[in-house]
């Protein structure tokens, strides 16, 4: 379900409305989106509520009407205008139509059904404590308000708190994957710099060189025991000494390019 913040006019109207049929028996539709008849009985005796939607409902109360006429406090004097009940004082777009119009037909049939016993004694004391009662029903209407509110938002904020955990996850996930290429990147690096380090350069060109050397001696021992010809051995021989020299040039002329370093840098 998603939060109240996300849902349009049209869909808080809706939900408004849903709330009526979920919390209400005999709802009948008399107007589409706009009017609503809820039947309901008082010792046998048959009333209903009439529920009517402005086109700026919930963002502006609904009115309620009670039909046949009750005395009773929450119903404007000389009329059946429904007007002092908590809920419907209290009445924001985020209150529940359908938990409204329960608790005023739940008092209704409450007090009428007490005010019609035939008790005089009982009568008495009813009038009596009716004001404290009335009062106790006040602030049972704005604690069930209060906690449906506080629930409301606590949805609302358990989303944001989904979302962000989400996001960091994400975060954190995106974190070890660019660590992961860091410390891969940073290995080759390591190993390029190792194969390409000027004194590892001198020492691979040095051993090269001795390497050459051994060559040319072992095409010469060959020659000397008649294992290989004249045209060969001359070859041979002379490309490995070649190499050889080559090579060991270039290792004496890094090397001393690297002591010349050592200097400046000393």
């Amino acid at each position: 379900m998603l939060p109240r913040q996300y849902y349009n006019e049209q869909d808080v109207r809706k939900r408004q409305i849903d709330t009526l049929k979920i919390f209400n028996d005999n709802v009948v539709e008399l107007q589409e989106n706009t009017e609503y008849k809820i039947d309901f009985s008082i010792n046998g005796k048959n009333f209903c509520l009439n529920v009517i939607l402005s086109p700026d409902f919930p963002n502006e109360k609904p009115v309620i009407l009670v039909n046949p006429c009750i005395s009773h406090p929450w119903v404007a004097e000389n009329s059946n205008h429904v007007v002092s009940a908590p809920g419907l004082i209290q009445f924001t777009v985020h209150s529940d139509l359908g938990r409204v119009v329960h608790a005023i037909i739940r008092e209704f049939q409450r007090s009428v059904a007490v005010s019609s016993d035939d008790d005089k004694s009982n009568q008495d004391k009813l009038l009596e404590s009716s004001p404290q009662l009335l009062e106790l029903d006040l602030e049972t209407e704005e604690l069930m308000l209060n906690i449906e509110r506080i629930a409301q938002d606590n949805i609302a904020k358990q989303q944001s708190l989904d979302d962000l955990k989400t996001d960091v996850i994400d975060r954190i996930s995106t974190i070890v994957q660019m660590k992961m290429n860091y410390e891969e990147l940073h290995r080759r690096h390591q190993k390029l710099s190792e194969s390409y380090d000027p004194h590892r350069i001198r020492e691979s060109l040095k051993g090269a060189a001795l390497k050459a050397d051994e060559d040319a001696e072992a095409i010469a021992e060959q020659f000397l025991l008649g294992n290989v010809p004249v045209e060969t051995f001359i070859s041979k021989f002379a490309e490995k000494r070649a190499l050889g020299q080559a090579r060991r040039a270039r290792e004496e002329r890094l090397a001393h390019q690297l002591a010349q370093l050592d200097r400046a840098t000393t």
